[in-house]
């Protein structure tokens, strides 16, 4: 931007008014008793018009007619001097981007008159606001896996669309200090969540305790949950012990399996959550609690509740906020993922480089996995450790998880003569329906049929078959 072409002593505010003028976006021009005395660099980014072209210059002798802006900005300022006011006016550039054109008079401390003109470029504000737009837009759906990574720090594998709403759940629960229970079943992976809300919430630098409810002996569990003064029983500590809901101060406490906890305990377990302070076992004196309570349970508690084995005021203050964690078998898509994460742990940690089949990874993707995703990472540690090939097979798959076909049995049945090629292109179009139609992703696909999905892709398009797995008439 060009200073003032005049004595320092005639410019108001000296410097600051330039810097001031150079810090805004819109384009900004300065007149002096109808003369141009500043611009800053925005005008000639926004109207092409150079600074240097236009300064000492009166307004009125400017070139309006070749300008279209030029011709705008002095019907403002005409405006604006006859009313003595901010005019507003909308105007077109010469490429035809559409502007906003303010003229307001100012006072600033001598006799000449000072107009500001502001010079805003709508189209080029339009195009930012839609480019925002774009972006937040490829954030929340494109680049899902890039999200789920940062959010999750490479922790937790999720190709899911249900899971990945999960996880999603969780970043934004972390950031509030509710009662959260997850529900699902054994080896769903609650644990590792509760642990990833500890890790993304303001309370990451305190300690997180996890509880199994269903491994604490039920003459233990007050003492254990809620500690003991000194001396409350034959045996106890001398100097008393704090409960785990103590240690867990500043941080989270997780209640896992809470539907095994004795219904004696769930009485002081729901105060201790509404009042946020416990007494220890044996004491009289609460003990003001900062912590976070996280439940999680594999059980039914409605039915539990119904059946009175389950407190329903307790349910009710822990249902707060329910996350239900899917099982592995309604997420197929997750398998192979979660088989190649366990594989490339175990490889590292047992010094091996083995890998799957085409084959193991079509038998993992049609197993069940009742104990979801535990089970699975256990029969890819097994099977890392217990074979002697580099290469994973189905055969060395527990017993029970992988039925081998007989010598006789086939995919593909013949009954007459056609050329190869035409008996190729058949069985490829049965199986790629097949496969969409059983996993309607083109990735899964791909696993399934043991291709690159690109390969997938192309026989879909060359083949015109749907990504549901139908025949498209328009394509063929």
């Amino acid at each position: 931007m060009k200073n003032y072409p005049f004595p320092e002593t005639r410019r108001p505010f000296g410097g600051i008014l330039d810097s001031f003028m150079e810090s805004f976006y819109d384009g900004i021009m300065l007149l002096e008793g109808g003369r141009v005395v500043s611009v800053n660099s925005s005008f000639t980014r926004i109207t092409g018009l150079k600074g240097e072209s236009l300064l000492e210059h009166h307004l009125d002798k400017l070139d309006g007619d070749t300008h279209i802006c030029l011709h705008t900005i002095q019907e403002v300022v005409r405006l604006a001097r006859q009313l003595g006011r901010s005019v507003t006016s909308m105007g077109r550039l010469k490429h035809g981007n559409e502007i906003y054109v303010t003229a307001t008079p100012v006072q600033l401390g001598n006799a000449e008159d000072h107009i500001i003109i502001n010079i805003r470029d709508v189209t080029e504000l339009q195009r930012l606001k839609e480019e925002v737009s774009r972006l937040m837009a490829l954030y929340l759906s494109a680049p899902e896996e890039t999200r789920i990574s940062q959010i999750t720090g490479g922790e937790i594998i999720a190709e899911n669309k249900v899971m990945r709403g999960v996880i999603d759940l969780v970043a934004r629960l972390a950031q509030v200090d509710s009662v959260v229970l997850f529900e699902g079943e054994s080896g769903t992976g609650k644990e590792v969540l509760a642990r990833l809300m500890h890790r993304l919430s303001a309370r990451r630098k305190g300690p997180f305790i996890p509880v199994n409810c269903g491994a604490i002996p039920e003459n233990l569990f007050e003492s254990e949950l809620f500690g003991y003064a000194k001396g409350a029983f034959t045996g106890a500590i001398k100097e008393g012990k704090p409960g785990l809901f103590e240690l867990a101060e500043g941080g989270f406490i997780f209640l896992d399996e809470i539907g095994e906890m004795p219904l004696h305990c769930q009485v002081k377990l729901l105060k201790v959550i509404e009042d946020l302070e416990v007494t220890r076992v044996g004491g009289v004196k609460p003990t003001k609690l900062n912590v976070r309570v996280i439940a999680a349970t594999n059980r039914n508690l409605p039915k539990m509740v119904r059946e009175g084995r389950f407190r329903e005021d307790l349910f009710y203050r822990l249902y707060v906020v329910p996350v239900k964690v899917p099982p592995l078998r309604e997420r197929p898509e997750d398998i192979f993922p979660l088989a190649w994460h366990f594989l490339r742990h175990y490889n590292a940690k047992f010094g091996r480089s083995k890998k799957f089949s085409a084959e193991l990874v079509r038998a993992l993707e049609c197993y069940d996995w009742p104990g979801n995703v535990r089970e699975l990472q256990n029969v890819i540690e097994r099977m890392v450790i217990t074979t002697d090939g580099d290469t994973l097979e189905p055969h060395y798959l527990p017993p029970g998880l992988y039925k081998r076909s007989g010598p006789t049995d086939s995919a593909v049945e013949v009954r007459g003569i056609v050329p190869l090629s035409e008996a190729r292109e058949e069985v490829e179009k049965q199986l790629i329906r097949q496969a969409i139609g059983m996993k309607r992703s083109t990735r899964q696909a791909a696993r399934l049929l043991g291709v690159d999905h690109s390969t997938v892709v192309r026989k879909l398009k060359k083949y015109g078959i749907s990504r549901t797995g139908r025949k498209n008439t328009k394509a063929e």
